[in-house]
């Protein structure tokens, strides 16, 4: 059933399948409006009803048979009641997955930008490429990225972009392999997003329960203890609904005894109670997350072995996360004031939920990171798989022994396909350089993010932006977007300085260094620019990096007959027609032959013909 259905869904058009699921979710919520509104109706027909009948009984007054029927209506609005509010949670649920369609369509559209998190709190000062290459911010391909819905699935995307090839190539074939599989699987990832949505825009910290659960042993309970704790609340309960029948008074020695029985354990059973109080909703969440992925017959390996994980303790994950939902739901019963402050003592409420807790916590608490690292694992790969589904033009990279980068018709994943220019990019073996010269605004800046963000891409698992794309085991590290620090007493150009460093300190280690320099060194003045980036160039050659220069110092290019092994020139050029420019985006070999400043300023505004010559601004100025 699964086989069929994937193959029918990889037949239809991505905004084909976003469309159907858009229309069936948004019939679904409004014939659940409808049901709702039917049912709370009858749900208030049956307080009123309830309301008024002891009033008769109590007034008219009515027989005492009539008690029955009172029974009756109360018993049928509490299961209104409760009915009602399941039908709120499913269309919670369908409202979850309509918003799983409408993100799929706006991403069709390019309008990604506007849904989800941008995963700035996963930038890191200095990192080899994610600031230059946008990997994380408003406009990021993190935010492009991501569809999950927990902290450890945020986690887990953000590490796989900010560690690109860490673990190449098992562990990127692994990935490409279970994004493959859950690329098919559209209703798996619309269900999953969906539930985990409804855990809220703010995703609940997991971090001091797993802490707890992980911790020693916090309440240490003789088995009388135990057993005294279920066994005096039934006592004294029994002996305060019969009190007539017993001596004055007992209840209340017994509820006394109970009290200081567990008094010496009252700060560790707050302590308990308190690191899970707050995670009752989440879990139960977690637990329908981890059902879902329990219920799927996966054919990739690296899947399969997610699905072990969940039954590491010999029984499911899910089974062990719903034991936990319904101990959270009875200690999130304390939150009623007075629930807490009379039902709670007479029944050493607190007292026998941390021993629950704590029997849990012994049997499966050690595994509760696991668990939810899985889920995060899964959440993270149906992010690749959504890429994939969306784009299926994009192509799985084929990963090479050898350190090397030839792609066809690579393009910048970020940019809408009918806006994105493709080029050919080769960088054949360590060494390699591509020298890219061009006029302004023509796309080197571009082509260089391009060949970096899926070069990221491809190390990360996920597919490309390319018709095809053999890469090596490569680390990428750019100077594109150096800022200077007023803070720090650091100039732009010192900055720049100090990136460069870190690339070429990179270049030797034992892996090969992908690297992409945007504008080397145009800080500083020419002959000294030139000076210093061939020979930075020489070093990256040296050093067995490959990679691209953009610039527009021509002066550069003589390094390709200086080393014509390892250095190739490439350009892009502008076409100009009367006042008008326009660019093609299309790399083109050798060196650019025409420069489009003077005609930039001139179109803004800025053209120098009307400016006056010396003599006359000195005259003007007497």
């Amino acid at each position: 059933m699964q086989a069929r259905e994937q193959t029918a869904q990889a037949a239809q058009q991505p905004r084909d399948v976003y469309e159907a699921g858009k229309a069936a979710r948004t019939r679904e919520i409004a014939a659940l409006e409808t049901r709702s509104r039917s049912m709370g109706l009858f749900t208030t027909i049956a307080a009123v009803a309830a309301v008024v009948f002891i009033g008769c009984i109590v007034w008219v007054p009515l027989p005492s048979t009539f008690w029955g029927v009172e029974f009756l209506l109360v018993l049928s609005f509490v299961a209104l009641w409760v009915g009602h509010g399941r039908l709120q949670t499913k269309k919670d649920l369908v409202e979850a997955a309509l918003r799983f369609h409408e993100r799929g369509l706006a991403r069709l559209e390019g309008k990604w930008n506007e849904h989800g998190a941008s995963g700035e709190e996963f930038s890191t000062p200095n990192h080899p490429y994610a600031g230059d290459l946008d990997i994380f911010g408003p406009n990021s391909l993190y935010r492009f990225l991501n569809l999950t819905e927990t902290r450890f699935g945020s986690a887990h995307l953000a590490a796989w972009l900010k560690g690109a090839a860490n673990d190449f190539p098992n562990g990127v074939r692994e990935r490409q392999e279970a994004a493959r599989d859950l690329a098919g699987r559209h209703a798996f990832r619309e269900g999953l997003s969906a539930t985990g949505a409804i855990l809220g825009e703010e995703k609940p910290d997991p971090e001091p329960f797993l802490t707890w659960a992980a911790g020693a042993t916090p309440l240490e309970a003789s088995p009388v203890l135990v057993l005294a704790a279920k066994v005096l609340p039934i006592l004294t309960v029994a002996s305060l609904v019969f009190a007539k029948y017993l001596p004055s008074g007992i209840w209340i020695g017994l509820l006394i005894l109970q009290l200081i029985l567990v008094s010496p354990k009252r700060g560790v059973v707050a302590r308990i109670v308190g690191s899970v109080n707050s995670m009752e909703g989440g879990f139960s969440r977690f637990a329908e997350m981890l059902a879902a992925v329990e219920g799927q017959s996966f054919e990739a390996s690296s899947l399969v072995q997610c699905k072990a994980r969940l039954a590491s303790t010999g029984t499911s994950a899910t089974h062990e996360m719903g034991r936990l939902g319904r101990i959270l739901s009875f200690v999130g019963a304390r939150e009623n004031a007075i629930f807490r402050l009379v039902i709670g003592p007479l029944l050493l409420w607190d007292f026998n939920c941390a021993v629950a807790l704590e029997r849990w916590r012994l049997r499966a608490g050690t595994n509760a990171r696991t668990w939810l690292s899985t889920l995060g694992e899964v959440e993270a790969l149906c992010s690749f798989a959504a890429l994939a589904h969306d784009h299926p033009e994009f192509a799985w990279p084929t990963l090479s022994n050898v350190p090397h980068l030839d792609a066809k018709a690579l393009g910048h994943p970020l940019i809408v396909s009918t806006k994105r220019v493709d080029n050919d990019v080769l960088l054949e073996h360590p060494g390699s350089v591509l020298l890219v010269t061009g006029s302004n605004m023509s796309g080197k800046s571009t082509l260089l993010r391009a060949i970096g963000i899926n070069a990221v891409l491809a190390l990360a698992g996920a597919p490309v932006c390319a018709q095809s794309l053999v890469i090596g085991d490569l680390r990428v590290a750019t100077s594109m977007r150096v800022r200077d620090s007023l803070a720090e007493g650091v100039s732009h150009f010192y900055a720049e300085l100090q990136r460069l460093k870190m690339v070429v300190d990179m270049s030797r280690g034992d892996r090969t260094v992908l690297f992409l320099l945007d504008e080397i060194l145009h800080g500083t003045n020419t002959r000294e620019r030139l000076i210093g980036a061939r020979s930075i160039v020489r070093k990256l050659v040296l050093y067995k990096a490959m990679g691209a220069v953009s610039t527009h110092d021509l002066g550069i290019a003589d390094l390709e007959n200086e080393l014509p092994h390892a250095v190739k020139n490439v350009h892009f050029q502008e076409q100009v027609t009367g006042d008008k420019m326009t660019f093609d985006y299309k790399l083109r070999e050798g060196v650019v032959q025409s420069s489009n400043a003077l005609i930039l300023m001139k179109l803004v505004g800025l053209d120098i013909a009307d400016a006056p010559q010396p003599a006359q601004s000195i005259e003007s100025a007497r």
